[in-house]
């Protein structure tokens, strides 16, 4: 039977911008690679990313049927979260939006065509000198052809799926509109982020959920011809892209948008009478923020030296692509996994004859929860070497060089699995396989350095010498309040492990160069390995310039925050992040283990 929707409300509505906030961030860093107008600034993708998420975090708990509440919500939490000439163009889109469809509490599909195309209006609107081939001139025509089709069909379905067919054809077409474009070889990202946003639409409609969607190829590729783009590339005109939100009481567009023309290019006003997202391009931001400071009251400012991000770039895209992997014991935060686009193999987790995979299918709670009952048997193996084939053949096609970082060939198998895949792999020249002689937040950080290098624009050779100086100069630190998980993991000694619980030791793990586990220290009592893990670290960092810190934790971030407090205390200026340790983590040390990790500068 064919699903059919003839109406959406403030509900529904809320649930497609959700959705299409996922497709965003799915799609960041690609729509950052292809940005290169107005400024190739590298950051259309995380300003639109920042843009959406923004009105996730404002509306996901807000549950109004009425469309135009749910849209007066949306519109301001998009002018507030707005970043960069494409979020402000979106905002303004969402306020037209808004203003459409005032005193609506569910739209048809005729009536949802009619406001689509005064937000397209809008949008076009807000910007001081609109460009055909760019984000409006996609939401002009995916609105011209839902105007066209809403009064052929009732069916919201029929509706956002042929016009987002027509919203692709329209952003194939930017570079014949945008010369710059042409030029560099790419379609126009801010126009490819709306029609992400759009495909996340669809994926709702079409099957509850969004799709994990391999990137299309979208009109010429991004390969020599790029490279050349980027390398001819002079600086643009003004150097500071600059923004902020004003707020007031009926604050004049027109009457901005003419005070500040002559000050700078790439402007656009967007917002309401009492409140507005201003943005353009200058050389004297503090000039502009004087100048808007006589309509109402600056709450917001932002500036960005668009010279270095574009150098930045430029280097990015002149030098080698590298890309990263890791397994799962890297206890890095999501949030940073997903920032610098680095590729988790998960370890398997055994709980009795059943296989999970580490973070997939399988928390650090479960985990602990099963270790507690002691009818479960819990251990971990290796992933599958099916995994490591699949992300190798994967980033071969599109890199230049894979780093491969894994757990101790001492204590696992993974880094094995992953130096067998990576000899039978085609690409097998590209990719070079670390042991990091470390394992969870140590692991981690040296990842996370990696990947900043990486972002940076090093070159390989520089980035393999790097790595092994981080290796060398990092040190772990597990404080483990029970000896039971070890014994039952087969990490230690039974009769070994019977008499310290006896004594009531508790013990510190580190690892050697060679990546062994080693006895770093034994104490009696929780408060001593406490403050023993915390002393052990403090005393390692001391002796190095500018260290970094990360602290994971099982089931106990108290203790994580205490740990974190006591490093500041010594190193009030150092880098310290805190993670979940991971389940397999959790097979070995259980409820109230944690470990501090250590990287000299």
């Amino acid at each position: 039977m064919k699903i059919q929707i003839k109406y959406i409300n403030g509900i529904r509505f809320k649930r497609f911008i959700m959705t299409s906030a996922k497709r965003i961030e799915q799609n960041k860093n690609h729509l950052n690679e292809i940005n290169v107008f107005p400024v190739a600034d590298g950051d259309t993708g995380t300003n639109l990313a920042v843009t959406m998420n923004n009105i996730v975090e404002e509306v996901q708990d807000f549950r109004q049927n009425s469309f135009d509440l749910t849209m007066q919500r949306i519109a301001k939490s998009a002018l507030k979260g707005a970043r960069g000439n494409s979020g402000a163009i979106l905002a303004q889109f969402f306020q037209g939006l808004a203003e459409a469809t005032r005193g609506m509490s569910r739209l048809t599909t005729v009536a949802f065509s009619q406001a689509v195309l005064k937000a397209a209006e809008q949008a076009n609107m807000a910007i001081a000198e609109p460009c055909e081939g760019t984000i409006v001139t996609v939401m002009k025509d995916w609105a011209n052809h839902i105007n066209k089709l809403a009064h052929k069909t009732p069916d919201f379905v029929e509706l956002f799926k042929n016009s987002l067919a027509r919203a692709k054809k329209s952003l194939l077409e930017t570079p014949e509109k945008l010369a710059i474009l042409k030029q560099a070889g790419v379609v126009d990202a801010g126009a490819e982020g709306f029609v992400n946003l759009l495909e996340g639409i669809v994926d709702f409609i079409e099957f509850g959920r969004l799709r994990v969607m391999k990137q299309e190829s979208k009109g010429i590729q991004i390969n020599s011809q790029r490279q050349s783009f980027f390398q001819s590339l002079e600086k643009s005109k003004f150097r500071y892209c600059t923004e902020c939100l004003l707020e007031g009481v009926d604050l004049d567009r027109n009457l901005i948008r003419e005070k500040l023309t002559n000050m700078g290019d790439s402007q656009v006003v967007a917002g309401s009478e009492e409140q507005l997202r201003i943005h353009i391009h200058t050389d004297h931001p503090e000039a502009i923020f004087s100048e808007l400071d006589s309509f109402g009251t600056i709450v917001e400012t932002k500036i960005d030296d668009m010279w270095e991000q574009t150098e930045k770039v430029k280097r990015k895209t002149i030098l080698e692509k590298i890309a990263l992997v890791a397994d799962s014991t890297c206890d890095l935060p999501q949030e940073l996994i997903e920032k610098y686009g680095i590729k988790i193999v998960p370890i398997a987790v055994q709980v009795d004859e059943q296989s999970f995979l580490d973070r997939v299918n399988i928390s650090t709670k479960e985990v602990v929860d099963f270790l507690e009952n002691s009818a479960h048997r819990v251990s971990t193996s290796q992933p599958p070497y099916q995994y490591f084939e699949d992300i190798y053949q994967e980033l071969g096609e599109d890199n230049e060089a894979i780093i491969s970082i894994h757990l101790p060939g001492k204590l696992s198998g993974t880094f094995q699995a992953a130096c067998t895949a990576s000899k039978q792999n085609k690409y097998h020249d590209k990719i070079q396989v670390i042991d990091a002689k470390t394992s969870t937040v140590g692991l981690g950080m040296i990842v996370l350095q990696a990947a900043r290098l990486i972002e940076n624009g090093i070159t390989l050779n520089e980035l393999l010498e790097k790595l092994n100086y981080y290796i060398e100069h990092s040190k772990l630190f597990v404080s483990i309040p029970t000896l039971k998980y070890l014994i039952k993991s087969g990490r230690l000694d039974k009769i070994k492990g019977f008499l310290g619980s006896l004594m009531h030791l508790k013990p510190i793990i580190s690892l050697n160069q060679e990546g062994e586990f080693e006895e770093a220290a034994k104490v009696v009592g929780l408060r001593r390995l406490w403050d023993k893990t915390l002393e052990l670290a403090c005393q390692f960092a001391s002796g190095k310039k500018n260290p970094h810190f990360a602290i994971a934790h099982i089931e106990d971030i108290d203790l994580a925050k205490w740990y974190e407090q006591g490093i500041k205390k010594h190193f009030p200026e150092a880098e310290i992040f805190i993670s979940e340790g991971s389940p397999a983590l959790s097979v070995h040390i259980g409820r109230g283990g944690a470990a501090i990790a250590v990287m000299g500068g």
